[in-house]
């Protein structure tokens, strides 16, 4: 039976090295056949411009990287991917989120990825694109979850951090390197939004009032010191009088008439400090 098994698996293998051997001949006399074409672009060639590179595969198996440059391959054998080496923006689509304070809003990111692999980026995982923006939507919201919304709007900074080192650890085995996760927008609902606008303005009248309060308690401070000073000074009071009376006639431009309790005492003051 162990002989019929290892006769079989040999011929499978000799009809496939055979096959393979047909497809290798037939796309080597295809590309001598289509040379007069490359001239002209055409034909099995594939051009790879600066920023790219090709990966090249033989029978569906890895074969080797190229780098920028014009390449002629098998047509039957051989297949290049192109994989891009720049900084890629990926943009993270809109997520509907829920704080720790049990406050829902509205959140999108964007993330920037450079591929440092390419056989990697190729053949461990399918689609890396897509599979970082899904990645980054799920990180996003469970990060979302773990801070208040104070914290979301304040820590930005440190929370990008966090994302971007929690990516960073999932996306290495890819073949990615991932410069930076970045939340763009933060959106509340508009009925928090009025909410907020409310507690706010209370605060702002409140602040408000405590400065009212202190510069009032201020003043009395110094009106209780100046009603001290002129109860032992009493002509200071009637020297108050007439600079009061002076800024009235001045701002209202009016005759004020003053009686003669005023002007009494100060002409019994001004004869004294003559006599002297």
């Amino acid at each position: 039976m162990a002989n019929t098994h290892d006769t079989t698996d040999a011929h499978v293998g000799t009809s496939t090295s055979l096959y393979k051997g047909a497809l290798h001949m037939s796309g080597e006399v295809l590309k001598c056949v289509m040379c007069p074409f490359l001239v002209v672009g055409g034909g099995p060639i594939a051009t790879i411009n600066q920023g790219n590179v090709g990966v090249m595969t033989r029978f569906g198996v890895y074969d080797r990287t190229l780098g920028p440059g014009l390449y002629s391959y098998n047509l039957m054998t051989q297949n290049i991917v192109r994989v891009c080496m720049k900084m890629q923006t990926m943009e993270v689509p809109r997520q509907a989120a829920m704080t720790r304070d049990n406050l829902s809003v509205m959140v999108d990111a964007v993330t920037f990825v450079t591929v440092v692999d390419p056989s990697k980026a190729l053949f461990k995982v399918d689609d890396y694109t897509h599979a970082v923006k899904t990645l980054a939507s799920s990180t996003l919201l469970r990060v979302i979850a773990e801070h208040d919304l104070s914290q979301i709007f304040g820590d930005r900074a440190r929370i990008n951090d966090s994302l971007t080192q929690i990516m960073k650890e999932k996306t290495s085995g890819w073949g990615l390197e991932l410069s930076g996760v970045e939340m763009c927008d933060i959106t509340i609902p508009g009925t928090m939004q009025r909410a907020m606008a409310q507690i706010a303005e209370a605060n702002r009248e409140a602040t408000a009032k405590v400065i009212v309060a202190q510069g009032q308690r201020n003043a009395a401070a110094i009106l209780a010191e100046a009603a001290e000073i002129m109860d032992a000074q009493p002509s200071s009071m009637q020297l108050q009088w007439f600079e009061t009376l002076r800024q009235i006639a001045a701002e209202k431009n009016s005759t004020v008439i003053v009686p003669d309790s005023i002007i009494v005492p100060i002409s019994e003051m001004s004869r004294a400090s003559r006599a002297r």
